[in-house]
């Protein structure tokens, strides 16, 4: 269950990314951590 969670939290994080929403935002509505944030980040970078 917390995979599936954490799962839908960074599908979440990622649109809040592309949509243009700031880490601070993006940390306080998913609970992720900043390490998990730039993660996605660098991931959605590397497909440009």
């Amino acid at each position: 269950m917390l995979e599936e969670n954490m799962d839908d939290l960074k599908k979440m994080a990622r649109q809040m990314i592309i949509d243009g929403k700031t880490n601070e935002e993006i940390r306080k509505k998913t609970n992720l951590r900043e390490k998990d944030v730039k993660k996605i980040q660098k991931e959605i970078i590397s497909k440009f």
